[in-house]
């Protein structure tokens, strides 16, 4: 299972395919970068993702409910754990839903857009294969079994040939069957900007 969400509140629908900012959290957490490290951004701006879709999934959609305090009550004191948090006069319960891919199967292809990226293409397969934090696919509820990664030099069209969506940055030789913007690429303090992602 995993999410690519792209914002929501009472309702998260996930893409089909994976958000540039899920694949540079992936990476950062198998290289050991915490949230607050400034290199996540600088790899986001560096590198750039090209995907085949091989097998495109399905949806499923989980409803969860929510408990919260009445917000005049939290407002007037600090919970210091969820239980405090709760034990108030008014509790408000609301119901979230949540969407998933199930059964999906990609091929990523990472690719430096600047010269001297924040770190190398050969220091990337490494940790994806023996990561330093366990990694998830868009929520913790979606753990990643087994990547397989490794490090080729070339060019979009070489390494993957048959890619379905890829970034704008890239150089391809092939022409898109659309350009949509996805606003998932990470910047600096937990904001993510727009990018153009080609579909062929």
């Amino acid at each position: 299972m995993a999410s690519w969400a792209e914002g929501g509140a009472a309702l998260r629908p996930t893409d089909m395919t994976p958000t540039w900012s899920a694949i540079v959290g992936l990476v950062s957490a198998a290289l050991g970068w915490k949230r607050d490290d400034d290199r996540i951004a600088q790899f986001a701006l560096n590198y750039a993702m090209a995907i085949q879709v091989i097998e495109a999934g399905s949806r499923l959609m989980d409803y969860q409910t929510i408990q919260s305090p009445e917000r005049s009550q939290s407002d007037r004191r600090r919970a210091r754990t969820r239980a405090d948090e709760l034990s108030v006069d008014t509790i408000h319960t609301t119901i979230t839903r949540r969407e998933y891919v199930t059964g999906a199967d990609y091929d990523f292809l990472l690719l430096p857009v600047v010269d001297a990226p924040v770190i190398a293409p050969p220091e990337i397969a490494h940790p994806l294969r023996n990561p330093y934090f366990p990694l998830y696919i868009g929520r913790r509820s979606c753990p990643v079994g087994q990547i397989f990664a490794r490090c080729e030099e070339g060019v979009l069209d070489q390494l993957l040939p048959h890619a379905t969506h890829w970034d704008s940055r890239l150089m391809s030789s092939r022409v898109p069957s659309l350009i949509r913007e996805r606003r998932d690429l990470r910047a600096k303090g937990l904001t993510y900007l727009t990018r153009r992602e080609c579909v062929g």
